[in-house]
């Protein structure tokens, strides 16, 4: 299986600004996920709803095909603990296959194998005991329709059946979606080993420790089989950004052609492939002049096809709206690209900073802040510390947590410095998280979130969350899969001018 490279795919940045690279966030409130999860739940309501209608087959039963009663066995078998396949099937000239033998997972036993000439060969113990239950077809055609039935059954076993925790890990059972399988290729690719990726899978989609469909044996195998597939995908996906990008620049350059204020600038790589690119519009760059005291510049978002990072910068008018000010795509989340981001930023808009920027948590970003506006004051929007909570302190604090996040709640809205570091060190020590190293991260940042040490900026109705749902709204509109940077660059344009 291959990634398809048709389509752009953005993710948020999962990356934790830790600086762990095995640690990573799972958004609350992240649609994608929600979906996800509650796809996931309807599908085991599903097939336990469809599970529970299923009883025991017998002879005479009829099936309009092979394949509806192989479907029908098999859901029996799994509500009983065991598994079937596939075993003889007899044919004719005249009827072609007439019979199908369907046959326990434990029917039968193995055959020798020759060993191979190897100095420590696998002694691999077969799961076969000659279990005798089985499900034998007969096809007939009544009235000039096709039609099988149940021939011979048997329902008796020489094991034991296994629980329902027990009878999901059998092979036909452990399926890979096709989903899944893309999110495991690009989890992969990203460099995380086999455990950690399903780990990553387990928080994903709400479930407890093994209770995925499928094993790390089977992600294992998975992605060995595909090794050829993802090396072939990534020299697609190579081709397909440097020629998307080079299509982005000539629609910037065919854009300032027709609107000598529209503004757009780039960086290319000693082998003069595009590596950074931004742009404004004149709409934007006449909005900074009365709304351009408090931007916020958004870097929630990644192309997973491109590889390129997505920073948005918005203002905010009289009526507490975002206004569109300028994008850009960068191709790392480095001190240079965001420099580089910043000063293009302030070129576009004619060298006035801000009073107040807000960002997300990241330390790459804020040290170009630091450089690059000295000025600025710059916070980090309670909305970002507040969707990462859950991911950070759940796995630690579990039942707990929901108490954890309520006093976590009251202390950032404390107005005095001193009472807020007081219950600060309350909270650390009443949970037990002096050595959390995401504790530490929001303490090393505390000047630019709590509301004691911003309450003196002027932020406007940027912190409210209506501004940041309406944020969201307009990422959707536009990351909704575009096909190429350059329908990107238009949907874009539509939106924000």
């Amino acid at each position: 299986m291959t990634m398809k490279p048709s389509s752009n795919i953005w993710i948020r940045r999962q990356q934790c600004p830790c600086g762990d690279w095995k640690c990573y966030v799972k958004y609350e409130g992240d649609d994608q996920t929600s979906v996800s999860s509650q796809l996931i739940k309807n599908e085991t309501t599903s097939t336990s709803s469809s599970s529970e209608a299923v009883f025991m087959p017998y002879v005479g039963q009829i099936f309009k095909t092979d394949e509806d009663a192989f479907e029908y066995y098999s859901n029996f078998a799994r509500k009983n603990g065991f598994s079937i396949r596939k075993a003889r099937s007899t044919e004719s000239q005249n009827l072609g296959i007439y019979r199908r033998d369907f046959v326990c997972y434990r029917s039968g036993f193995n055959q020798p194998r020759k060993k191979a000439n190897v100095e420590h060969p696998r002694d691999r113990k077969s799961v076969r005991c000659g279990c005798d239950a089985k499900l034998y077809l007969t096809k007939e055609i009544v009235n000039g329709v096709t039609q099988w039935y149940i021939s011979q059954f048997s329902n008796v076993h020489n094991h034991e059946l296994l629980e329902d925790d027990q009878v999901r890990l059998l092979p036909a059972y452990r399926k890979i979606q096709e989903a899944d399988q893309e999110r495991i290729l690009l989890l992969s690719k990203a460099g995380f080993p086999v455990n950690r990726i399903v780990k990553v899978l387990e928080l994903e989609k709400g479930v407890q420790p093994g209770q995925l469909p499928f094993i790390e044996k089977d992600v294992r195998n998975f992605v060995r089989t595909c090794k050829k597939s993802v090396q072939e995908n990534d020299a697609l996906l190579t081709e397909k950004r440097e020629n998307d990008t080079l299509e982005l620049l000539e629609a910037c350059k065919a854009m300032a052609e027709r609107d000598a204020d529209f503004v757009y600038d780039y960086t290319t790589d000693e082998n003069s492939k595009i590596e950074n690119i931004s742009w404004s519009y004149a709409d934007s760059v006449r909005a900074y002049t009365v709304f351009g005291d408090v931007v916020t510049f958004d870097t929630t978002y990644r192309s997973i096809t491109y590889g390129l990072l997505l920073g948005v910068w918005f203002g905010i008018d009289n009526h507490g709206k975002p206004v569109f000010l300028g994008c850009a795509l960068l191709q790392d989340e480095s001190l240079n690209s965001f420099a580089w981001a910043l000063q293009t930023f302030l070129r576009f808009m004619r060298g006035r900073c801000p009073q107040t920027v807000l960002t997300d948590i990241d330390s790459s970003l804020r040290d170009a802040i630091a450089r690059e506006l000295p000025d600025t004051k710059h916070v980090i929007c309670s909305w970002h510390v507040h969707s990462k909570l859950s991911s950070w302190f759940t796995p630690s604090l579990g039942s707990q947590y929901e108490e954890f996040k309520a006093e976590f709640d009251m202390l950032c809205h404390l107005e005095g410095i001193e009472e807020f570091e007081h219950q600060w060190n309350h909270l650390v020590a009443r949970f037990g998280l002096a050595s959390d190293k995401h504790i530490a991260l929001l303490f090393s940042y505390r000047t630019s979130w709590p509301l004691s040490y911003i309450r003196s900026y002027f932020l406007a109705r940027s912190m409210t969350a209506e501004f940041y749902q309406s944020l969201d709204e307009f990422f959707k509109r536009i990351l909704s899969g575009q096909t190429c940077l350059q329908l990107f660059f238009e949907q874009v344009c539509w939106l924000g001018m």
